[in-house]
Parts: structure tokens; sequence; C-alpha cells
């Protein structure tokens, strides 16, 4: 649907006569590391690039102007929110209830960490046990993916079904 409304865009941009006369470039470049795609419009092939729909405001910055009331009703939302919980799958890489699980799971929090730097981990004591969870996976093929990347530094490594928040 984003492609078609952007093929359209760019479009009604080319059918433009000062669209046209002051373009010179072939392509349409917005920034590195997003998807791209072609595109041709009256003959001349437009190099689309999109971006995911989680980093819009970031990507845009403090380029997109907005009223004191759409700000607020924004970070109201963005507040409301904060108490949404997904479902969604992490990984149990250690669970114990000796008497040196508090140390060991200390060390594998901080193992895992230098080892996945980009991977959330998370150490709980849940009256006896110590565990430690990795991930926040939306659907079950991602973690099972992941789970069998890390079985054989994690051999006990197990699925765990958890919500956590949205934002």
């Amino acid at each position: 649907m984003s492609r078609l409304i952007l093929s359209v865009f760019i479009a009604a941009m080319v059918s433009l006569p000062s669209a046209a006369q002051s373009r010179q470039a072939d392509t349409l470049s917005i920034s590195a590391g997003l998807l791209t795609d072609s595109v041709s419009v009256d003959s001349t092939a437009f190099k689309v690039q999109y971006m995911p729909y989680d980093s819009l405001m970031s990507y845009l910055g403090s380029s997109v102007r907005m009223t004191e009331e759409l700000g607020k009703a924004m970070n109201t939302q963005v507040e409301k929110n904060k108490a949404r919980r997904a479902q969604g799958y992490r990984l149990r890489i250690y669970f114990d209830n000796s008497q040196d699980a508090r140390a060991v799971s200390e060390k594998v929090v901080a193992g895992f960490k230098e080892r996945y730097p980009g991977v959330p981990v998370f150490r709980v004591y849940d009256n006896p046990y110590f565990k430690v969870t990795v991930g926040e996976f939306r659907s079950k093929a991602d973690a099972m993916r992941f789970l069998e990347a890390i079985r054989p530094e994690y051999p006990t490594v197990f699925l765990v079904k958890e919500s956590f928040s949205t934002i």
C-alpha cells in the first residue's frame, strides 16, 4: 500500500512542470540502509527507498512541524501505549536455585551481552529461581531461529511465551 501511495506521489511530482524542469537526477535517494525499489514514471526510472515503519519519526527528526495541540495529543497517546503489553517470545538461557545461582546468573548475563550486544537480556529472581531470558520476538519462528543459533553455547535454552512492553 505504501509503495502504491509513493508511486502516485512520484507520478504527481513528475507531472508538475516546475518539478520536471528543476529535476536533473534520475534517482530519488532518501537515506542509506533503507529498502529500495525501482519505479518507472514517464519513461524515467526512479530508485525509491522505503523506510521501516517504526523509524519514520527518528528519520524525520526536527524537520517535522506540528502544532502544540498535535504534540500534546501525540505525547498522550505515547503515554497510553506504555501501559500496553504485547504477547511474544523470549528464550530462557539460565535458571537455577542453587546457593551460587545469583553469581552464576550475573556471569551468564555479562557473557551474553558481550557475545550478542544488540539482544535485550533480562535477569529476574522469581523465588526460589534466578532466571535469565533473552530477546523480544514477536513470532515463534524468529525465536526458534535464534534459539537454534545459540543452542551450541546454551544447550539448556528453551522458549518462553511472555508479555512485554510495546514501547
